[in-house]
C-alpha cells in the first residue's frame, strides 16, 4: 500500500505536467478551426448569439452527441482577432438555465501580421450620397421630355374647344355686305369689290329662291330686280353705279340690308 502510494505521488507532477503541455488548437484569423469531439459535461449547450461584432470568434455548433454526464461537441470557429481565446465563454445552456461554470477550452488564434499595428480608424455614420450618373439624368430627361409631349397633345387637343369657346359670334352676312354697300353708295367700289358683293347677294339668294338657283349670275341679276327682297338692293346698287351719292343715309343702307340681317 505504501509502494502504491509512493508511485502515485511521482506519476501525478507528472500528469498534470503532460495535461499543461497538450497542444492548444490553432489556426490563423479568418480561417475556419475544426474541433471534434470536445466532451463537456452538464446540460446541453448552444452557441451564444452575437449582438454585434464585437466577439473576437464565430461559433458554431457542427453535431452534438450525447455522453455520459454530459455531451461531446463538434465545433466550427473562426477567429476575428488574433490571441488566446476560451471557446467555454461563447457557450450557454440551451434550456436557457442559468450559466454552469463549464472548463476551459482554450484554443489560439494567430495573425501573419506583425504586432503593435493599429486598427483603421472606425467609419462613421454619414450621409449616403445622392444617386446620380448617366442613366439617372437620362431618366429624369426623358420623363421631361415625355411630360412636355404630352402637355403639347393636351394643349392642341383642347386648343379647338377653347377657341371656339372664345371666338366672337360670326359676322352675319349684312355685316359683311354694309361697308361694300356703303362704298357702292359713294361710287368708291372697286372692280374686286363690286364681284365680292354681286357673289354675296347672288349665293344668299340661291339659297332662298329656288327658281334663281340654276340661273347664271347675270340671269339671276335680272331675275332678282323683280323679286319682292332682293330687288331694293339690287337697283339700288345699279343706281349707284351710274350716279353714286353721299347722301345715303345710314338708316337707307341698313333698310336695304335688313332681308340678310338673319344670314350668316
Amino acid at each position: 500500500m505504501t509502494r502504491r502510494l509512493l508511485i502515485a505521488l511521482l506519476l501525478s507532477p507528472l500528469a498534470l505536467q503532460a495535461q499543461d503541455t497538450r497542444p492548444v488548437p490553432t489556426q490563423r484569423v479568418g480561417l475556419p478551426l475544426n474541433l471534434t469531439e470536445i466532451y463537456i459535461p452538464g446540460t446541453e449547450l448552444k452557441a451564444k448569439p452575437r449582438r454585434d461584432r464585437e466577439p473576437p470568434l464565430v461559433v458554431r455548433i457542427l453535431e452534438v452527441k450525447p455522453a455520459k454526464d454530459g455531451s461531446r461537441y463538434d465545433f466550427e470557429v473562426q477567429g476575428l482577432e488574433a490571441g488566446r481565446h476560451n471557446l467555454s465563454d461563447y457557450l450557454e445552456p440551451t434550456d436557457g438555465s442559468a450559466a454552469a461554470e463549464l472548463p476551459e477550452i482554450p484554443l489560439e488564434i494567430t495573425s501573419a501580421l506583425p504586432a503593435g499595428l493599429s486598427y483603421p480608424n472606425k467609419i462613421g455614420r454619414g450621409e449616403l450620397p445622392k444617386l446620380g450618373g448617366y442613366r439617372t439624368t437620362m431618366t429624369v430627361l426623358g420623363g421631361i421630355w415625355l411630360a412636355g409631349l404630352g402637355a403639347i397633345l393636351i394643349w392642341k387637343k383642347k386648343k379647338p374647344a377653347d377657341q371656339d369657346q372664345t371666338n366672337t359670334p360670326q359676322a352675319s352676312l349684312a355685316e359683311r355686305l354694309r361697308p361694300l354697300v356703303d362704298e357702292a353708295s359713294k361710287g368708291k367700289l372697286t372692280p374686286d369689290d363690286r364681284a365680292r358683293l354681286e357673289r354675296l347677294v347672288i349665293g344668299h339668294w340661291r339659297e332662298r329662291l329656288p327658281e334663281v338657283a340654276a340661273l347664271s349670275p347675270a340671269e339671276a341679276m335680272t331675275k332678282l330686280r323683280t323679286d319682292p327682297q332682293a330687288s331694293p338692293l339690287i337697283l339700288a346698287l345699279e343706281r349707284w353705279l351710274h350716279a353714286p351719292s353721299s347722301s345715303t343715309s345710314q338708316a337707307e343702307i341698313e333698310k336695304l340690308l335688313s332681308p340678310y340681317a338673319a344670314s350668316i
